[in-house]
Order: structure tokens, then sequence, then C-alpha cells
């Protein structure tokens, strides 16, 4: 009983990475609430719209319902949330009682709540207010004592505190207060980041924006601006804290299919828009060839190119010509089939296919035959089967889908892909950029389609930074702008050049071209195909992660997501004491962790001496896959698999010595290891490779 005592005292007093709220295993979800009387949907809500990529980038998933359908979820569907997120912004909803005690029921069983805008649940359909002491109690199990009377008398508020720390993140708070309303902290967990008071009315504090362990809430207008005439938005509030305090992420391992063995994925991926389509820059030649020869041919550079299926195949409207054309493009050494569809379809949705608003337009497709209706499979499935069997090599078949139009797949739309074993790709549309200067215009991972999900693309295409192909035609050339601010100071996406073919059409948009392609290839990347990334993101759906304690964690179904980003830079992996663990790198925004592909289950055990892998060999990071890591007394042997000629850092090896590199390309190579213990590879082949000590 005594070493119980003692073993638990212990505990307390450890400093621990993980809050004691988290037992295994981590739940990795949240429940996120619209309201359709608002005229909201799962698309268009604050949620999607701002604070799904930062809770991506925590390595939480979500999943949005209707507030108004009933049931509620019951406690046992709820087992798998961590929490729920409400953004509403009018008091109306279905029931709004039963909804308030369901919530409450959620607090209870210490789940995080978190009220962006109102609460919501104010009054019913039929106007009738609800019992005011629901929502006190909601309040009030967050920390803080909502007392009500609220006013949106502007001249009237002044801003008691700001946390400036936390608030004017994008852009600084207005100048007058927007709205009020005395809530105030109530626990001393309880934290405000804005107050605002009533002038001359001394006690009158309110807080408008406030965190606790429990959950967090932040009242319209505090959250975010908007143009009102180009309806772009900036964040008051810090969205990345705000969720890390709120949901009580701090210390917590974030699985990121951004990265793979501590570097940045990048890839490129083509519409099949424009393959036989006209250009101006050669009159005997189209775009497609255009492409290849100057795109292509001349970069070392993994690239999905699309076509549309329709457009080649002679029996819908393509041509001989165009056949061998796709043919040759397929044959390309550095080209990975795909399908942009059979027809093009600009809506997927049935919905919006058959709105009278959309009555002229191609709601169907460019290039289907006479008579044609809409079939998902045709548009899935059968143009990746013409693609394998009639234009890509044998050794390559097309097993990815690129969405076309406004790229508005279907639950089960999605489904048919994957069931057919086909991958999908498109949407999110992310610039971020000196005109469209905020992380709102950075898209999820994915969207949530129920059971599925729609894989979205890194960055947004030349399409869109040419304002719909009107011009300016060199505008994909500001891609760049977004490439970086989504890879410093947080790695948020990969890089994905995302383009079509028809960028072969002017002198302007192929050198805008060139000059992205210029600057992804000189950056120190893991180059990938997109069927590689778009597998990582599905692995970072699929992962499971178990809190052993305060120092352990497991990881399982994590599939080809191979990377884990820790917060901290306080502890480092223990790799002689994990397991299916290949290295570390420690970089300004955490530790990215990689992990064994392959394999069923990782355990990655903490250390808080940082020299612990002083003397054992590792991988500090690397622009392939590394399997099979074998360590030996003076050295390590592995696996590499990469695009090209690849880089390997490996860490842990003994300062200033001399090691010889066998395997690949090399021959005996003799490297010495810098003072900090490491040896840079460059120019490394896929194949087997053995560094040690002479």
């Amino acid at each position: 009983m005594r070493l119980l005592l003692s073993f638990i005292l212990l505990m307390i007093s450890v400093s621990v990475a993980v809050p004691a709220s988290y037992a295994a295993p981590l739940k990795r979800k949240v429940l996120v609430f619209y309201n359709s009387v608002e005229e909201r949907d799962a698309r268009s809500n604050l949620f999607l719209e701002g604070f799904a990529m930062p809770l991506n980038y925590f390595g939480i998933l979500y999943e949005i319902r209707d507030v108004n359908k009933r049931p509620l979820p019951d406690e046992k569907e709820m087992e798998q949330y961590l929490g729920v997120f409400t953004t509403f912004s009018d008091e109306i909803m279905v029931e709004p009682e039963e909804y308030l005690n369901w919530l409450i029921k959620q607090q209870k069983n210490k789940r995080k709540v978190i009220i962006a805008g109102n609460i919501g649940a104010g009054r019913d359909l039929n106007d009738k207010t609800v019992d005011s002491a629901l929502i006190k109690r909601v309040y009030s199990n967050l920390g803080f004592s909502w007392q009500g009377n609220a006013t949106n008398a502007r001249t009237r508020l002044l801003y008691d505190y700001v946390d400036q720390k936390q608030m004017n993140f994008e852009r600084k708070l207005p100048l007058f207060p927007s709205r009020y309303i005395p809530i105030v902290p109530a626990d001393e967990q309880a934290k405000s980041w804005v107050t605002v008071k009533i002038k001359g009315k001394p006690g009158s504090e309110g807080c408008v924006v406030g965190v606790s362990p429990t959950g967090g809430f932040a009242l319209d207008g505090y959250i975010r601006w908007q143009d009102p005439v180009n309806y772009l938005k900036q964040w008051y509030l810090n969205p990345f804290e705000f969720l890390k305090q709120s949901l009580d992420l701090t210390g917590l391992p974030a699985l990121t299919p951004t990265t793979l063995n501590g570097l940045r994925v990048a890839f490129a991926h083509i519409d099949g828009d424009g393959f036989a389509g006209y250009t101006e820059i050669d009159k005997n030649k189209n775009c497609g060839e255009i492409i290849m020869e100057r795109i292509f041919a001349r970069y070392d550079f993994p690239n999905s190119a699309s076509v549309i299926a329709g457009e080649i195949n002679p029996d819908v409207r393509g041509s001989p010509a165009n056949v061998e054309l796709a043919r040759t493009l397929f044959e390309m050494e550095n080209i990975e089939p795909a399908s942009h569809s059979y027809t093009h379809p600009f809506a997927w949705n049935e919905k919006l296919r058959d709105s009278p608003d959309y009555a002229d337009s191609f709601v169907i497709g460019q290039y289907e035959k006479d008579g044609y209706k809409f079939n998902a499979k045709y548009e899935i499935v059968d143009s990746c089967e013409y693609i394998s069997t009639d234009l890509a090599p044998p050794t390559r078949p097309c097993k990815t889908l690129f969405w076309s139009g406004m790229c508005d797949p279907t639950e089960d739309q999605v489904a048919i892909a994957t069931k057919a074993g086909i991958l999908n790709l498109n949407g999110g549309d992310t610039v971020f950029d000196a005109r469209r200067n905020s992380y709102f215009g950075v898209s999820p991972l994915y969207r949530e389609l129920g059971k599925e999900s729609q894989i979205y693309t890194g960055q947004a295409n030349e399409n869109i930074l040419t304002n719909l192909w009107e011009g300016p035609f060199f505008g994909f050339r500001n891609i760049v702008e977004t490439m970086k601010r989504t890879g410093s100071p947080r790695r948020i996406m990969p890089i994905d050049i995302y383009y079509h073919f028809y960028s072969g059409e002017k002198f302007a948009s192929l050198k805008a071209l060139e000059d992205v392609y210029d600057w992804v290839v000189a950056q120190d990347c893991a180059n990938i195909y997109a069927s590689a990334y778009i597998k990582m993101v599905e692995g970072y759906l699929s992962g499971k992660i178990e809190i052993i304690d305060a120092d352990s964690f497991s990881v399982t179904d994590y599939g080809n997501c191979l990377s884990l980003r820790l917060g901290g830079a306080d502890k480092v992996p223990d790799l002689s004491r994990c397991k299916n663990v290949l290295g570390y790198d420690v970089q300004p925004e955490g530790i990215f962790v990689h992990l064994n592909p392959g394999k069923e289950r990782a355990e990655v055990v903490l250390s808080s001496n940082l020299k612990v892998n002083s003397d054992f060999a590792y991988i500090k990071n690397g622009s392939g896959w590394i399997s099979d890591l074998q360590h030996f007394q003076r050295g390590a042997r592995f696996i590499f698999e990469c695009f090209g000629n690849g880089k390997i850092v490996v860490g842990g090896l003994k300062p200033d010595q001399t090691y010889k590199v066998v395997g690949n390309n090399f021959s005996g190579l003799e490297v010495r290891s810098n003072n900090g213990g490491e040896v840079v590879l460059q120019d490394v082949t896929s194949g087997p490779l053995e560094i040690s000590l002479i």
C-alpha cells in the first residue's frame, strides 16, 4: 500500500506532458453543430470556414451535424468525441431546452464545450424563451457566471481588458466593442481574453472571450472581421491558442500528413482541362504537348497528371490523336496517371445540378455523348478503367480521381471511389497571400462526408489566381507566397503545385508555372506523388493514439501517415525504448517523430534527457520512405525509397568521426560526422543502405 501511494505521489509530482484528463485511448474527434434554421449548412458555417483547419493542425478530426435533427447522440455514440463545438449566430432552434440539457450532460461527462458565437438556444421556433437557469448552468460548467441582460449599444461600451498575446491575431479589435453580456469568471482556472464594461457603471465588467479547462466561448464580434465589400475575413482571436486551451490539447501528440521523416511533402497534380486545347506558344502543338515539353520533361519532379476520359476516347468526344497524346503523357517516367472524370461534371451534387440557377450551365459535363444522363460510376470507376486499359502502361494503372467542376461530391459518390479502390482529391482552394491575408483562406485537410472523406488540395490552382482565366495570366506565380505561409511558422499544408493543362496556353501562364516549379524544386522537401499524399491523409483519419502514461503513448492504424508532431521541445523520444520509431527532428514548431511504415503499432517513450540518443543511430530527416531500420554497435542499416535522388540526415552518431556508407549508389563512401553527431547524405537513390563507424 505504501509503495502504491509513493507511485501515485510520484506521478503527481512529475511534469506531465499530457493532461491527466486524457485517459487512454486519446479521443481525436470533435462533434460540431450548425443550425439549419439560420439558413446555414454543413459547408457554410464558421467552424468549417475557420476553425476546422487549426483543429486538423492539432491532429483532431471533426464531424458536423445539424443541431435541429433529433434525436441528439446518446452516451454510447458520444464516447468517441473529445468535445462539442457549436457555431450559432442566432438564438432560435428546435427544442432548445432539450438541447441545453443534453449539452449539460456532455459537460457532466467531462467533454469539452466550445461556444463560438451565441449559445444558440434562447428561444424555440414559436419564440418561446427557454429557462435561463439552463444557460447559466452551461456557462457555470465552463467556469463562468452568466448574468444575462446583453446589449449591443456600442457607444455605451468600453474595453476593460484585452489579452494582447491571444487577441489582435491578424487584425485589431474594432475601436468600439460590438456587444456585451455580463459573464464573469467564477473559477480561478477560467481566463478572460477580452472583457467589456458599460461606461460609468462600476463593476459592470463582462467577459466576451474566455477559456477554461472545460472549454471556452467567444461572442460574435470578437472572433473575426469581415470586409463588407469582398467578404474576406481576418481573425481577431488566435484560433490555434483558442482551440488548444479550450480543448486542453497542450502536449498531446498530433498525427500530421504534411510531413515525411521530418521534411514537408511536395507534389504536383494536374487537372485534365485543356489537354488537347489551343496554345499561342506554338501553333503546331497543343497545351498538353507544351506542358509535357516545358514542364514534365524539364523538371525532375513527381507529377500526377489526369485526363478527361471523354476528351480522349474516340467513342465519346475524343480522337485517335488524343489517344496517342495521352499515351505519350502516361509513358513519361515522372507521371502518375489519374482521371479527371469521364465528362467533366460541373456539379456532382444532384441538388445543385437540378437547381434552376444552373439551368444554362454545363451541369452534367462537356464531353458526354448525346442523351447522356449523369452516372457517378461511369464518371469515377469507368473513367479510371478506360485510362488503365487504353492509355496507361500496365505497371501504372489509374487509381486516383481528381474531382471536376465545383468539386462537390456526395458521400455516396466518394463511397463509390472507395469501394473501387480509387483515391480522391480536389477542393479546398487554399490561398494565403497579400490579398487574402488570413488563415481563413486555408482549408482543412479534408471535408467530412458521413463515413467518407473528400481529401482537399494543398493550395489553390491557377484558375483562381487568374480570376477564372480572365487574367492576369501570370497570377499563378503568387501561389508561392501561399506555399510559404502554409509551411511556416506552422506546417499546416503540404506543397501542392495544382494546375490545369491550359496553363500551357499563354506565354505568361507558362512562365508563371515555370517560376513555381523553380521555387518548389529548390526547397528541402520529400517529393512524392499525389496518391502518396492522399494515403497519408487517409492514415491521418484512421490513426489511433493511446496514452500509456505521462511519457509514453502508442499509435495504431496510422497506415501511411508516418509523422507525429510533439508541441514541446523539453523531451525527446528515447529510441532504445521506442518501438517502430525511426527517429525524430527537433524543429521550431515542435518535434517531428518518424514512424516505421507497414507496422501495426508504434510506441513512443519520451525522455527529458535531450542527449539520450547521443550514441544510437537514428533518422533525423529524409526525403523519402525509410523502413527496416536495424541498429548495431557501430551504426545502422535500413531501406530507402524516394523519387529520383534523395537526401538523408543520420543523427545519433559519434561526433567528428569517419563513417563508411555502403549501398544504393554508394560504394564504400567515407563521410565525417559533425560535432553534433550527424551525417548528411546527398543524392541517395532507392535501395538498402548501411552506415558504420570506421
